[in-house]
């Protein structure tokens, strides 16, 4: 039997939304009246809620342009377009970008139509930073596209290294944090190892294009972009360096360890202890916060390798107690926003306040502790993102930083009234409030003392004090030239984290005194996994907890706060509230790239004008899919097939149209279809319409004395459909379907006969017959359902979560019948990494017409429903039950138990399949299979292979059985 479906086209995101059988959703909460301000190079698209935030970032985008243009001595050839986003949480939502973004990425430049994609983050000097990566990115498409070149092509150390060093000017302490302790562990990648994936691009590329324009010259860059030489990115950095890929090598690690110093990992104290240690503690345990007498911790953490999870541990032994939050299979949490954000504990230990975002709205969540039930929850549908909550010492108010129009302030929540009360209004960026044990007090990060918001120039961030009652904020003392992050009080003094010689570490500020104490000595750096990432708490008992990048982790440390720091390093300072203009106390690392320095203090230039228009919603020619040729044959005869597809759509994708059309050797084998889909709102909708031809072919010999006669039968369909769908996703896990349409069915079938020679093989005579292929029929369908998914896929199959498919379709007209589904899966991990996985499904015709032959068969294949069966005896199955039991062991890959490499993906499974197919007569075939087999995941196409054992009609012996697709 064979079967060939000529569909063709690859519907969009948005358009397959409401086709797709399963996935998540990305949900469109708000509706985003887009404008466009012109600028003199650029486009800037923004909504009305950000627009002075946008004025600014107009602003910095042209200042921008003068750096890099000057930099890569390249004028852009296109306006490259600039959408902007208030906050992640909104960033989240953009239709520009197909899939959902998580909390790692914080901008993107597409590479097809040069759209720079951004949302605000807490500062808008970082703002500025993020803006300057994508825009370098910008610029390298335009030199690129101009040279008949693609920067697709090109590695990402090559492009993001790139873009960090251009708009960074040098080795960042974050960088130098992950420099140091590559040179520490004598672990450095060559050039051609770079494109490992276990070598992070942005971090190593940023030190590779340091080390290269210090030594090669400021203009490197731009040559090697411009180079034609074969070899790709190292071809290129060999051309226009003439020295090869090994000697480069080897020259920029020997900077390297020559910068840095080689030291041998310094063993800790027994009064440190390490927070979740030894096997399966995961590379990524950060946000620290201590209960009040410093007895537990709750942290986030990445251990059990399918999302970050917030964990309780005993702080005296670092063991952990329990997970309290679990996100990969929980639909309850979008995001813990784990780079910007960390909880906190209420004085008396009883409750425990952190911050999400719930349907794409700022939630703070209180959890009863140590249980993690949810007492409360409070949504801030005026808010766009909240970080860092922390408490009153009465336990009565919750303080924190919130994100809305593209900048931050400082908020308090009054919880037994309900209040929200605004503390901070500007600009400013100000983040991680503290509350003095007194309670009249707020100490917080803010750049409004190192900041010039009329000339958008940016400084370090220091610490600040805003009085409760009053809303006065006044400058605290600081160490010059440094960033001052993570608050906290302990008694009359703050500790933070500061990056003093270029390694951040735990300091100590007796706010009277003004006296600056040096707490810790990590020789990589006590960082969280951005430079401002909250990695430190205290508790009121004297303890201390931060999480330290070590040996390519970020581990977290408790240790007791010194008894008496007279013995820690005290910082020779002013502890004056005033900019003394003083230097670092040692010089950095690397030199500052002279076009990020020259332009460091650099106002940004006014906008000529600040007029902006409506955002066009016309189309245009948005991609191009591969056209394709081929040709064969088979028991269905020759064929021949050509066929190409482009897609339309409007700068933001809220409305697409993609059309696919394939030719044949015949009429009936043209195939069309196109749909339009509109996403502007939560609502997303879509029209299909086209011509689609289905063949169905068997064949069969027939012996009769000395003769041997093939026949074979050729069923053809035209399907002629018009339906309109639409989606709405209540959350990223469910969503509704509708759907409703006119279908019409033309029929034809053929007697193919081939007479053959039992003694020779000779081909004595042939013929086509055309048979009756049956009465066209029109339909009428309609369709509704309900789909559920928090599946979490490992590297071949989902291993944690559940599914469920609720659906009824009516059909009417020629035929009149409904089908329903049922289709229910249920993922468990009894032990990591190995999972079990389940599956029930029911569907069914039922009515009048469910058994006509005319309808497309209900079961094409069961290779994905019970292996080891040819479906050429079910083909009229109305009705269908299976249930599938497997057991999933990831081998080979990022989970597998012989190698955590990141080789190619592969699980073993043990599986056990049953199925009963009934026709609309009501006789029933009941087919069972056990077996084993492999899954493998090679760029993504999923191949298994199975050893099968058939059980029905009676058992019998192993055969192999072959399938494309990822498990159930």
């Amino acid at each position: 039997m064979a079967i060939t479906l000529a569909i063709l086209v690859s519907l969009s995101a948005a358009a397959s939304a409401s086709a797709q059988y399963f996935g998540r959703n990305k949900v469109q909460v708000e509706s985003f009246d887009f404008r466009v301000l012109p600028t003199a190079h650029f486009d800037i698209y923004y909504y009305p809620a950000e627009r002075d935030a946008a004025l600014d970032a107009a602003r910095m985008a042209e200042r921008w342009y003068d750096r890099l243009s000057k930099a890569l001595d390249h004028t852009l050839v296109e306006r490259p377009p600039i959408i902007l986003y208030a906050s992640h949480a909104h960033f989240r939502q953009t239709t520009v970008v197909d899939g959902l973004l998580p909390d790692g990425i914080g901008g993107c430049t597409d590479h097809n139509r040069g759209r720079v994609v951004l949302p605000f983050t807490g500062g808008l000097g970082e703002t500025d930073h993020v803006l300057g990566h994508e825009l370098v990115h910008a610029f390298q498409r335009d030199i690129l596209k101009r040279a008949g070149r693609s920067i697709a092509l090109l590695p990402l150390w090559f492009t993001e290294g790139m873009a960090e060093y251009l708009s960074v000017g040098t080795l960042d302490p974050n960088t130098q944090m992950w420099m140091r302790d590559g040179v520490d562990q004598d672990r450095l990648p060559t050039l051609a190892e770079l494109d490992h994936p276990k070598w992070f691009p942005y971090r190593y590329g940023q030190a590779l294009w340091v080390y290269l324009s210090g030594r090669f010259g400021e203009t490197l860059a731009a040559r090697a972009l411009v180079s034609t030489a074969k070899g790709g990115a190292i071809g290129r950095l060999t051309a226009v360096t003439g020295v090869d890929a090994a000697v480069l090598s080897r020259d920029w690690h020997a900077s390297l360890k020559e910068t840095f110093g080689r030291h041998e990992p310094v063993a800790h104290t027994t009064s440190i202890v390490t927070v979740g240690a030894g096997k399966g503690a995961g590379r990524v345990n950060i946000a620290p916060a201590l209960s009040p007498d410093g007895t537990q911790i709750v942290f986030l953490s990445e251990r059990d390798g399918y999302s970050i999870d917030v964990f309780l541990a005993d702080a005296s032994t670092g063991s952990v107690i329990k997970k309290l939050v679990s996100t990969a299979a929980d639909p309850h949490f979008d995001s813990l926003q784990f780079l910007e954000s960390a909880g906190a504990w209420n004085q008396d230990g009883r409750r425990f306040a952190l911050a999400s975002i719930q349907r794409g709205h700022p939630v703070v969540t209180i959890l009863d502790m140590p249980g993690g039930d949810v007492l409360r929850e409070r949504t801030f549908p005026d808010l766009d993102q909240i970080f860092s909550p922390a408490w009153s010492p009465d336990g009565t108010r919750l303080a924190f930083s919130a994100m809305r129009g593209g900048t931050s302030d400082l908020y308090e929540l009054d919880l037994e009234h309900d209040a929200l009360r605004r503390l901070t209004a500007d600009a400013y960026a100000d983040l991680q409030p503290a509350w003095s044990p007194d309670g009249r007090t707020i100490a917080f990060v803010s750049d409004r003392y190192t900041a010039s918001l009329p000339s958008l120039t940016f400084g370090e961030y220091r610490l600040a004090a805003l009085d409760v009652e009053t809303g006065v904020a006044r400058a605290l003392p600081f160490i010059p030239n440094v960033k001052h992050i993570d608050p906290q009080w302990l008694g009359g003094a703050l500790y933070f984290i500061a990056d003093a010689n270029d390694v951040s570490n735990v300091y100590r500020l007796d706010v009277a005194t003004g006296a600056f104490q040096q707490i810790t000595d990590a020789r990589e750096g006590v960082s969280g996994i951005t430079a401002l990432s909250p990695a430190l708490s205290v508790s009121r008992g004297g303890r201390l907890a931060f999480s330290e990048y070590e040996r390519g982790a970020y581990e977290i440390r408790v240790m007791s706060v010194p008894n008496s720091l007279s013995s820690t390093n005290n910082l020779s300072t002013t502890g004056d509230t005033e900019d003394t203009g003083a230097k670092k106390v040692l010089t950095s690392a690397s030199p500052v790239s002279p076009v990020v320095e020259s332009s460091a203090s650099t106002p940004a230039p006014p906008l000529t004008s600040v007029d902006s228009k409506p955002y066009p919603r016309k189309m245009s020619l948005s991609g191009l899919g591969q056209p394709y040729l081929s040709a064969g044959g088979g028991m269905l005869g020759g064929f021949f097939r050509a066929g190409m597809s482009f897609a339309l759509s409007d700068l933001l994708e809220q409305r697409q149209l993609q059309t696919a059309v394939q030719v044949g050797g015949s009429v009936t084998d043209f195939a069309v279809q196109t749909a339009y889909v509109n996403r502007q709102s939560r609502w997303n909708w879509a029209v299909v319409g086209g011509q689609i031809p289905i063949v169905i072919g068997d064949s069969r010999f027939v012996a009769s004395g000395e003769a041997m006669t093939r026949e074979t039968q050729v069923a053809r369909q035209i399907h002629r459909q018009l339906s309109g769908m639409a989606m709405y996703p209540v959350s990223a896990a469910r969503r509704f379907e509708v759907s409703a349409g006119a279908h019409a069915i033309a029929f034809d079938r053929e007697l193919a006969t081939q007479v053959y020679s039992a003694t020779t093989g000779r081909l004595l005579r042939e013929g086509k017959d055309r048979m009756p292929g049956g009465r066209a029929v029109m339909l009428i369908d309609s369709a509704a359902a309900l789909v559920y998914d928090t599946s979490v896929f490992g590297s071949t199959a989902p291993v944690l979560g559940t599914r469920y498919r609720l659906e009824a379709a009516s059909t009417v007209g020629d035929l009149s019948f409904v089908t329903l589904t049922a289709d229910y899966r249920r993922y468990l991990m009894p032990i990591k990494p190995v999972s079990i996985a389940f599956r029930i499904e029911h569907v069914g015709r039922y009515g009048t017409g469910a058994g006509d032959p005319r309808l497309i068969p209900l079961v094409w294949t069961l290779r994905d429903l019970v292996r080891g069966y040819d479906p050429r005896d079910v083909l009229t199955t109305a009705r269908m039950t299976v249930a599938n039991a497997e057991v999933r062991v990831p081998i080979v890959g990022p989970f597998g138990r012989l190698s955590g490499s990141h080789a190619l993906p592969i699980d073993a499974l043990l599986f056990a399949d049953a199925g009963a197919l009934d026709t609309a007569t009501r006789t029933r075939t009941m087919l069972r299979s056990v077996g084993a087999g492999v899954r493998l995941n090679a760029g993504g196409f999923v191949f298994e292979f199975d050893a099968v054992r058939l059980l029905d009609p009676t058992p019998q012996g192993w055969t192999l059985a072959v399938n494309f697709h990822p498990g159930f």
